[in-house]
């Protein structure tokens, strides 16, 4: 089916360029077509600009504490307009190479605005262009969220898209949201110096992760200096010569905090507006387009991928889910797996996850908690980052590994043994008994197995 099949991706993003390469080496007929820049959010407005300017903070960090390295630094200057050029940089690097993988496949890449004229026929907004296809997958994305307060649209009230636009540091900011794009832009402001307040409405920071490992993290990105408010909900946006105040209720009393400029970060929306899916009858419910276990919408032919079907919007996610469509679509027959999705938050330490938070795997299981801290592992210690700790959540009857959560340096480059090991069932004492090198931060994963099973190395 793959040799004559033509395929129309709606969406040039991590969840539509993969699809789109994925279905061309299968032989499929391939147009993509994209209304702004290849890459999408991830590659121009979300993952890599804000790694980018993250690692930016991290330079800074290392030449505050460099004395403990034997290496005295005799101060630093901000150059914001290099760092953000920097960023730049590397997000055109990437969506060059997006570019050239295309071309490489010789999918055609469309320019515009798609809709949908009928189930096979896609109209290009801006020239009339209509293309035919045989299947489509949907994968336009999603738009920062709002919410209903007043002054949220002021001028100086900024989403995550303007604020990696901007061209000098604000003094003070105030985010709204204390989720992973909140805290992940409050730590990179306070490290170029800007005077940052968080306010999460929810009793702690990045809500939906293993509660222990939440606290801590709270715990940790109030003493880098972020001014940390929880349980609290924000009811007005007052724009001033001099800035913006902010009102919000804590349980029985109303405060208020000023700043020059204002970020709103309460999550994203999937974006779909523009294709004219009632016109073709494709359902969608809670704001996301519905599908069934193999990405399928109700209309057969037509695939929906990425943040636009809702959930756990996550890149590496639509990429997978993405695949998985055209796959589905040319021909094969099978069901998106949702076992081992990693969740990553690059703050300093970092947070990464993928499986059950304790929470959640006590109500359906009797379990066994293993915890290994980084204080007690070499590699963390030459580094001087021995923050957090390693989480492992396991079934108590069979030792199957439910879910694990690393709080330290380099989280997110190591939960990848977790997804592995989860999609492949491991127990806990498997993981124990499997060699790490020494000395790696990883040993932490593996003595934190051991805490469930014999009994940690290094700890007393």
């Amino acid at each position: 089916m793959g040799n004559t099949t033509r395929m129309i991706i709606i969406g040039g993003g991590v969840g539509g360029y993969p699809a789109a390469i994925r279905a061309a080496r299968m032989g499929a007929d391939v147009t993509l077509i994209e209304k702004d820049r290849l890459g999408g959010t991830c590659l121009n407005r979300g993952c890599i600009p804000t790694k980018a300017l993250l690692r930016s903070a991290d330079v800074i960090h290392t030449m505050k504490i460099s004395d403990t390295f034997g290496i005295r630094c005799k101060g630093y200057e901000i150059d914001f307009e290099a760092v953000m050029t920097r960023k730049d940089a590397v997000v055109s690097r990437l969506t060059q190479g997006v570019k050239s993988l295309l071309a490489a496949r010789k999918i055609k890449v469309v320019t515009g605005t798609a809709s949908f004229i009928d189930a096979k026929t896609i109209q290009i907004s801006e020239t009339g262009e209509k293309i035919e296809g045989d299947a489509v997958l949907i994968a336009t994305g999603s738009r920062p969220g709002k919410i209903p307060v007043n002054g949220v649209d002021g001028p100086g009230v900024m989403d995550s898209n303007r604020l990696l636009e901007m061209k000098a540091l604000p003094k003070s900011v105030v985010v709204i949201g204390g989720g992973v794009i909140g805290i992940e832009f409050a730590q990179f402001l306070n490290a170029m110096g800007t005077t940052v307040t968080v306010i999460e409405m929810m009793p702690h920071l990045a809500p939906g992760l293993d509660g222990e490992i939440a606290r801590i993290l709270e715990k940790l990105v109030a003493a880098s200096g972020v001014n940390v408010i929880v349980n609290a909900s924000v009811k007005n946006i007052a724009g001033k010569k001099t800035g913006h105040t902010v009102t919000y209720s804590s349980g029985n009393s109303t405060e208020a905090v000023d700043a020059e400029k204002v970020l709103l970060a309460v999550g994203r929306t999937p974006d779909f507006s523009l294709l004219n899916v009632d016109a073709v009858g494709i359902r969608h419910e809670k704001g996301a387009i519905a599908v069934n276990a193999f990405m399928e919408t109700n209309i057969r032919g037509i695939y929906a991928a990425g943040d636009v079907v809702g959930g756990m919007m996550l890149a590496h996610l639509a990429s997978a889910e993405g695949e998985c469509a055209v796959r589905n679509a040319l021909g094969s027959e099978e069901a998106m797996s949702y076992k081992a999705v990693p969740s990553c938050i690059y703050t300093s330490p970092e947070v990464a996850c993928v499986g059950m938070t304790e929470e959640r795997a006590r109500e359906s299981h009797e379990i066994r908690i293993g915890r290994f801290p980084f204080r007690g592992n070499g590699k963390a210690l030459i580094l001087d980052e021995t923050e957090g700790l390693v989480k492992i959540v396991s079934d108590r009857k069979d030792g199957e590994v439910l879910g694990v959560h690393i709080l330290g340096p380099h989280a997110t480059d190591m939960i990848g043994e977790a997804v592995l090991g989860m999609n492949m069932e491991m127990t806990a004492e498997e993981l124990a008994r499997s060699i790490h090198p020494h000395p790696t931060l990883s040993e932490a994963v593996m003595e934190s197995a051991m805490t469930v099973t014999s009994g940690a190395v290094h700890l007393p």
